[in-house]
Order: C-alpha cells, then sequence, then structure tokens
C-alpha cells in the first residue's frame, strides 16, 4: 500500500510540474505577443510619420520645380530678393497692412 501511495504522489508531482510548466510557457507567450503588438504598433505610427514627411518634401519638391519651370532665373532672384529679404526697387513703395495682425 505503501508503494501505491508513493506512485501516486510522484505522479501527483509529475502532474503539478507539467501543470506549472506549462502554465508558465503560456504566460511567456502572452506576454510576448502584447510586447510585440506594442512595437508593432510603434512602428507602424514611425511609418506613418516618414509617410507624411515623405510626402511634404514631395509636395515642396514639385512646388520648386513649378517654380523652376514657370520663372526665370532674374524673376526667381527678384522674388527672392522680395519675398525673404525684404528687398524694394528703387523709387517703389511697399505698404504693411497692420490692421490684420494680431
Amino acid at each position: 500500500m505503501a508503494t501505491q501511495r508513493s506512485r501516486s504522489v510522484r505522479n501527483g508531482n509529475k502532474s503539478f510540474l507539467l501543470t506549472l510548466a506549462s502554465i508558465a510557457l503560456l504566460g511567456y507567450f502572452v506576454i510576448s505577443l502584447v510586447s510585440l503588438q506594442f512595437q508593432i504598433r510603434e512602428k507602424t505610427q514611425e511609418v506613418e510619420a516618414a509617410q507624411q514627411t515623405l510626402a511634404s518634401a514631395q509636395a515642396e519638391n514639385e512646388e520648386l520645380k513649378e517654380l523652376a519651370r514657370e520663372e526665370d532665373e532674374k524673376t526667381y532672384m527678384e522674388r527672392i530678393a522680395r519675398d525673404v529679404l525684404g528687398y524694394v526697387l528703387p523709387g517703389e513703395s511697399v505698404y504693411y497692412d497692420v490692421s490684420t495682425s494680431s
């Protein structure tokens, strides 16, 4: 009778250890899956940001190409001097509308 009892205790211990190992393995897989989902979400956001940057750069590139097609060098330089540097032609008067500024 003692041998049957010791066998059932050993079988019970093996069953308990097998169950514990299975639970631990399942927990590991669940944690890994959740971690991978967070990484996928993060990488997707990075891709979306990169796509927006790319679209912005492409739009600017197209604008510059259009500008290069439409204007010759003298007209382009004059436009940059007026818009960016604030230059005016001799005898020209520039008026600024200050009523709309905040």
